[in-house]
């Protein structure tokens, strides 16, 4: 039997358009694949050309400038922009900006700030960052902060933390070679650094505490820091009240901090050291009118400034004396994403970038002269002169998430003194105060 010469020679007209066209269509995507029909390649999409705004307060921009130029050359298409916004006006300006679709797309945010202001932030998509490299980048705290509804919503530039400052030439006056490392050591030196006149008045406290925010800086956070150290939990598991009086033992942990603080405050105590007739804590201690005030890093050159002769040293907070773990009290501030921001998955890349590249967060600590933030750079930064003190109780600060911060701080204030005037007694004032926290949180639910 003869070969059949033509295999298409049986074929029907339609069949042989009908393979003519698939052949075509596989040469048309070899064509593409290979490069051979290069007009029909699929063009890249150019990544959009954007100015991202950043907000943030104080000095920082001088701290972001080499570091932003630094990322517009690896993304040419990215310009950041920091604007600096007075401190004072801080909150208000970016809510006003925010409300009027004005606002930036990376702003700072207070540690405390997330039950007030997470409706204005965007959470971070998780396939950035998980919780569990969160934990290995940084101390405990920032989870505690900043992880908020089963959401990363801001990474920290810094994490400052109360530490003790003392007066070296007072110490070395009375004979004093090392500052009180627990709140037993602290107390039995009141006696010895406190100074009265004839007719039993103040002329130096031996120390700045027992009074309200009225005169002392960050009175309400040094309450807060006593409250933790003694167990109280602040406010409920799932937020929905405050709860100051008791712990989770049971025992009024609350009630004896306070009463402990406001105790520097009563002039029939054996340790009192405190009234409302000194000078504001800050100007007292550089005016040598007080030997010990509990204060941040970020008042060094604040105390500099008042006084450029004083000499400041500066030790690691007291502690209780029956207690092995440390406990410290943190204030800082991260960068979050606003909510309208137009590039969220670009801007949280920013963000990342500013906060977890140890290169970028060394030179925002050098220029800023903020304790480090990051794990690897308070290993780095534990033994330094300046804020080697800070860098490590990072590590076991604690803090406390407030309905409105400014609120808590005056409800905290109108606390002490009740106490200290005798208004109401130790328990009456705390558990007012944690119905008044209550009713603020429960008002945001």
């Amino acid at each position: 039997m003869e070969p059949n010469k033509n295999l298409f020679q049986n074929l029907s007209k339609p069949q042989l358009i009908v393979i003519g066209v698939i052949v075509a269509v596989i040469l048309i995507f070899i064509g593409i694949f290979t490069g051979v029909l290069p007009g029909l390649k699929t063009q890249e999409v150019p990544p959009p050309q954007m100015d991202l705004v950043i907000w943030g307060v104080g000095d920082e921009g001088e701290a972001f400038d080499s570091s932003l130029l630094a990322y517009n050359k690896l993304y040419p298409n990215i310009r950041a922009i920091y604007k600096k916004i007075d401190e004072a006006n801080y909150e208000q300006e970016l809510v006003n900006a925010l409300a009027a679709g004005k606002g930036p797309d990376i702003f700072m945010v207070s540690n405390s700030w997330l039950p007030k202001h997470s409706d204005k932030m965007l959470a971070m998509p998780q396939d950035k960052l998980s919780i569990t490299q969160l934990r290995s980048l940084f101390p405990e705290v920032v989870e505690k902060d900043f992880f908020w509804k089963n959401s990363i919503y801001a990474l920290p530039l810094y994490i400052d933390t109360l530490a003790l400052f003392y007066n070296q030439d007072i110490f070395d006056n009375y004979a004093i070679a090392l500052p009180p490392a627990d709140w037993l050591q602290f107390k039995n030196l009141i006696p010895k650094l406190r100074k009265t006149d004839s007719n039993g008045n103040l002329e130096r406290a031996a120390a700045a505490i027992g009074g309200s925010e009225k005169n002392i800086h960050n009175a309400s956070d040094i309450l807060s820091l006593l409250m933790l150290q003694a167990g109280s939990e602040m406010t409920t598991e799932n937020f929905t009240g405050a709860n100051f009086v008791y712990s989770k033992n049971g025992g009024q942990s609350g009630t004896e901090s306070l009463d402990f603080y406001t105790k520097f405050a009563d002039p029939n105590d054996l340790y009192y050291t405190w009234n409302e007739k000194m000078p504001y804590s800050l100007d007292a201690f550089s005016q040598g009118r007080a030997a010990m005030i509990f204060e941040y890093a970020s008042q060094v050159d604040v105390l500099k400034i008042k006084n450029p002769f004083l000499k400041i040293k500066i030790s690691s907070m007291p502690q209780p004396d029956t207690k092995q773990e440390a406990v410290n009290y943190a204030d800082y501030r991260g960068l979050a994403v606003s909510k309208y921001a137009q590039y969220p998955e670009w801007v949280w890349d920013l963000v990342i970038y500013l906060a977890t590249n140890e290169a970028v967060a060394e030179n925002y600590l050098t220029v800023s002269k903020r304790p480090p933030a990051l794990r690897s750079l308070i290993q780095k930064y534990a033994d330094d002169p300046n804020i080697g003190v800070f860098a490590k109780q990072a590590l076991t600060a604690k803090s406390w998430l407030k309905p409105d911060p400014e609120k808590v701080k005056a409800i905290f204030s109108q606390m002490v003194q009740a106490v200290v005037s005798k208004q109401l007694d130790v328990y009456e004032a705390l558990s007012q105060a944690e119905r008044e926290v209550s009713d603020l949180i429960r008002a945001q639910q």
